[in-house]
């Protein structure tokens, strides 16, 4: 693919500095560009490094210096303008087309709208409902009773269990399991008596899920996850969880069941939540959390059992302080001592 400079400034916005009829074929970080490709520059500090730079073009600020012989776009926010860049030269999934011989699909049921594709041995179940240009990749199952929207993306060797429902433009990445069995059981005296798992699982619009992940069913009602949620890859989702909207969470996160996340909440990696918890809007849980208890909106939590994070740190600050502190208290101890013994001869 190659664009001029100028078509790229045409699509993403900003001010036009120098040649704007090079041939741009690529992009690329500042450090690793090659000529014919584009990169972005973002703060001062990275000046130096823009000026070794081998891009024939890069994305800069507003004020950023004077770059001589460098043509530049100039805006407001280079790194995202540099990601709609990006987005202008990817080529897509090597995905199928059109309907493999090979794939499985119900005789009665079904409805695929226009330009669907399916690929090798994936299976379709009856009752199922697919949205015009939406792609199932190899391998991939979906059970009766699924509804899937348009333009969306259905990886290799995904399963789309019974009584799942997504949403438009959805992309969901090889080796996900959506709608299976929520983890529930009961002693009943003698053994572990499982319960039932009756609920669905209900994804919205413009959501991304990533390798390996798991989505489990609800046990009455829905498992949801909102509009723009982004999950990363091996994250286990339990029953009855209420992910919200446009919410980012990280590789290797564990939620139990019936968890409520607000609206912007970020996990980090391995973080992992316990039953019944409700997290607040636009709250954030750094690496290796663990959530035993509910955290506001808003607020920043660390630590096993969660803590706000300005908290940890001061309690971290005083655990570096602890063989100062033991010593101190030791010689006090000492001196205390040697009190007590002249007011003993006293």
């Amino acid at each position: 693919m190659k664009l001029t400079l100028a078509q790229i400034q045409e699509q993403v916005g900003g001010v036009l500095q120098g040649d704007g009829s090079i041939d741009i074929t690529g992009v690329n970080a500042l450090e690793l560009a090659q000529p014919g490709e584009i990169s972005f520059a973002e703060s001062g500090k990275m000046v130096e490094k823009a000026r070794s730079s081998h891009a024939s073009a890069l994305i800069v600020t507003r004020n950023f210096p004077e770059l001589p012989g460098v043509a530049c776009i100039r805006c407001d926010n280079p790194r995202q303008t540099f990601v709609a860049v990006m987005m202008l030269f990817d080529q897509g999934k090597d995905k199928p087309d059109t309907i493999h011989a090979s794939a499985v699909i119900a005789e009665r049921d079904v409805s695929l709208g226009e330009g669907v594709a399916v690929g090798e041995c994936a299976v379709i179940r009856s009752r199922v409902q697919i949205g015009k240009g939406t792609c199932i990749d190899a391998g991939a199952h979906i059970a009766s009773g699924v509804s899937i929207g348009e333009d969306c993306y259905i990886g290799p060797h995904v399963s789309i269990l019974q009584d799942v429902s997504i949403g438009d433009r959805v992309a969901i990445h090889a080796g996900t399991v959506i709608g299976g069995e929520g983890f529930g059981y009961v002693w009943d005296g003698k053994k572990q008596q499982k319960i039932p798992q009756l609920g669905g699982v209900r994804i919205n619009d413009d959501v991304e899920i990533g390798c390996n992940t798991c989505i489990d069913r609800a046990t009455f009602g829905l498992t949801r996850i909102r509009q723009g949620a982004k999950i990363d890859n091996q994250v286990q989702i339990a029953h009855n969880n209420d992910i919200g909207a446009h919410s980012i969470i990280v590789s290797q996160v564990g939620l139990s069941g019936s968890v409520t996340l607000g609206e912007r909440v970020t996990l980090a990696g391995q973080v992992g939540v316990a039953d019944h918890i409700h997290i607040g809007a636009g709250a954030t849980a750094a690496a290796r959390t663990g959530i035993s208890k509910d955290i506001k909106p808003g607020e920043i939590s660390w630590g096993a059992p969660n803590r706000p994070i300005k908290q940890v740190m001061r309690e971290m600050a005083c655990i570096a302080r602890l063989p100062k502190l033991m010593e101190q208290v030791r010689n006090m101890a000492a001196r205390l001592a040697q009190l007590e013994k002249k007011l003993d001869g006293l």
